[in-house]
C-alpha cells in the first residue's frame, strides 16, 4: 500500500537521506551507513536495490531482514532507534532500514563515526566530531531518560516485560542477553540507569503509570454530533502499560466505527465495509502514543469520534521546520520518545517509523475515504480521519451556498468571511454566513486561518 511512495523516493535516486545496496549481507558498509544517518538527519537504506536504481530484490528477503537486524544492533553503539521492513517494489522484495536521526549522538562503529555528505558516507574529521560531542553535551537529557524518582521494582508489569522479551526474539527484532528478569531486560533498553528506572520505563512497563504521570492516560470520547461541545455519547480512559492501553483503547475505537452497506459494481449482493480504515486509525493512534509530550503532566492522547470524521489529537508537535502538508510526502523521522518508540516496534506496532503517515494516507485511500488531514498548534496536533461513504450531497449535509462555494474553489483557494458574505447579496445574515463557513470547516472541506478580522479560509483537498 505504502510501495507508490517508496517507488517515488527510489526514483528520486540516492543523496542525503538516501543509499542503495544490492546486496543485504555487506553489513559493515550497511551499517557505516545506519551510523552516518543516526549522526546526521536520518535517512533511508534500501537493501536490494541496484546503484542506478532499479529495484533487483533479494532472494530471501524475510531471512535477509533477520539476520541483517541482529548483527546492526551489535555493530551500533550506543543503542539505537531504527526499523526494519520488507516491501515489494515493482514485485522485487526489497528490505527497508529506516533510520531517524539520533538522539545521543555521535554513534560509533567499528571505533569510528561516520556521518552522511550528500550522497556519499565517510568518517567524521576531528572538526566535526568535535561538534557532534559538544552539540550533545549542550542538550538538556530528554525527558523519558530522567530518573522516575517514585517507581519501584514492585511497580513493573512482569508479563509486559516478558511480552516484550518473546516478541523480539520471536520476529528477530532485538537479541536480548540471558539475563531476561526486569532490571536486565530494562537496562538493556536504557530504561535502568546508575539512579533508578527511567520515565520511559514508567510509561511503557508500569502497572499505573498515570499514578505517577498522569499524561499516560488515553480518553476516548464519542459525540452525539459533529459539534464538540454538543452532548457526548461515550467517555472512557484508558491506563496502564503502554503497550496494554494502546490496546484496549484501539479497541473501544474499533467497536464504536460504523459500518457501510454497499453494493460493488457489477454485483447485487450488498456487503459491508467500515466506514473507516482501521489500519488508518491503528496507526494514527500508535503515532499518537508515540509521539506525544509525556513532559508535560496536562498532556495526554484523545480520541474524538463523531458522526462524520475522528480526530486524534496527542499533546506533542511537529518537528521544527516540518509542515503538517510534508507528512503526506517522504519526509525526515525524528522521533521525540526513541526508548519509548523502540519498545513499540519490538512489540510490532510501530512497523515503519518513517512512513506512518503515508501507511494512514494509503490505508484511507484504498478505502475510499478522503484524505486525511493533519494540524498543528501550541496545543498538540490533530489527525483528523473522514468516514467513507457514498458522496451526495444530502449524506454530507451540505445546503446550495456551500455546494456553490465549495466547487469554485480548488485546494489551496482562500476565502474571506466578508468576501462569502457579500456574495450573497443580503440573501443570508452575515451570522448564518459565518456558520455556514464553520460547518464547512468541522466537515473537513475549509481550514481556518488567521485569527479575528485576519480570519480566512483555506480549501482542503477533502472532495465533495
Amino acid at each position: 500500500m505504502v510501495s507508490s511512495f517508496i517507488a517515488k523516493q527510489i526514483r528520486a535516486g540516492e543523496g542525503q537521506h538516501t543509499e542503495f545496496k544490492s546486496d543485504a549481507r555487506a553489513v559493515d558498509t550497511i551499517a557505516r551507513t545506519v551510523c552516518a544517518f543516526l549522526n546526521t538527519q536520518g535517512g533511508t537504506i534500501f537493501c536490494g536495490v541496484s546503484d542506478d536504481g532499479i529495484p533487483t530484490g533479494l532472494a530471501d528477503a524475510e531471512g535477509d531482514r533477520t539476520w541483517l537486524e541482529s548483527r546492526l544492533q551489535k555493530a551500533i553503539s550506543p543503542k539505537a532507534l531504527f526499523t526494519m521492513s520488507v516491501e515489494l517494489i515493482a514485485g522485487a522484495p526489497v528490505v527497508i532500514i529506516e533510520v531517524p536521526e539520533g538522539k545521543d549522538r555521535p554513534y560509533v562503529h567499528a571505533g569510528a563515526v561516520y556521518v552522511r555528505q550528500r550522497a556519499v558516507t565517510r568518517a567524521a574529521d576531528a572538526r566535526t566530531l568535535r561538534s557532534l560531542v559538544q552539540n550533545e553535551a549542550a542538550q538538556t537529557e530528554r525527558w523519558e531518560r530522567r530518573t522516575s524518582p517514585a517507581l519501584e521494582l514492585e511497580d513493573l508489569d512482569g508479563d509486559e516485560i516478558e511480552s516484550t522479551v518473546r516478541e523480539a526474539q520471536t520476529w528477530g527484532r532485538y537479541v536480548f542477553g540471558t539475563d531476561h528478569d526486569a532490571r536486565g531486560v530494562l537496562g538493556t533498553l536504557a530504561m535502568l540507569t546508575a539512579t533508578g528506572f527511567t520515565n520511559a520505563a514508567d510509561v511503557v512497563f508500569s502497572k499505573l503509570p498515570a499514578r505517577r504521570q498522569p499524561q499516560c492516560r488515553i480518553r476516548v470520547i464519542r459525540f452525539e454530533t459533529e459539534k464538540s461541545g454538543d452532548t457526548f455519547l461515550n467517555d472512557q480512559w484508558f491506563d496502564g502499560p503502554l503497550v496494554r492501553s494502546f490496546e484496549t483503547a484501539f479497541a473501544a475505537v474499533s467497536t464504536q466505527v460504523p459500518v457501510q452497506h454497499f453494493f460493488p459494481t457489477g454485483q447485487v449482493r450488498r456487503e459491508e465495509r467500515p466506514q473507516y480504515a482501521l489500519e488508518a486509525l491503528r496507526e494514527g493512534l500508535v503515532n499518537a502514543v508515540a509521539h506525544r509530550d509525556y513532559a508535560s503532566f496536562s498532556g495526554g492522547v484523545t480520541v474524538s469520534i463523531y458522526p462524520g470524521r475522528i480526530e486524534i489529537w496527542n499533546s506533542g508537535r511537529l518537528p521544527s521546520g516540518l509542515q503538517p502538508s510534508d507528512l503526506k510526502g517522504v519526509h525526515p523521522s525524528i522521533p521525540t520518545n526513541p526508548d519509548i518508540s523502540h519498545v513499540l516496534y519490538l512489540r510490532r506496532l510501530m512497523e515503519k517509523i518513517g512512513r506512518g503517515t503515508q501507511k494512514i494516507i494509503a490505508a484511507s485511500k484504498e478505502l475510499g475515504a478522503p484524505s486525511p488531514r493533519w494540524t498543528d498548534k501550541p496545543s498538540g496536533v490533530t489527525l483528523t480521519l473522514f468516514a467513507a461513504r457514498e458522496s451526495s450531497d444530502a449524506a454530507l449535509g451540505l445546503n446550495l451556498r456551500q455546494l456553490e462555494l465549495l466547487r469554485g474553489l480548488n485546494a489551496g483557494d482562500q476565502v474571506h468571511p466578508l468576501a462569502y458574505t457579500q456574495s450573497l447579496e443580503g440573501n443570508v445574515s452575515e451570522r448564518q454566513a459565518r456558520r455556514d463557513l464553520s460547518l464547512l470547516e468541522e466537515a473537513g472541506f475549509l481550514i481556518r486561518r488567521g485569527a479575528a478580522r485576519a480570519t480566512y479560509y483555506e480549501r482542503t483537498d477533502r472532495e465533495i
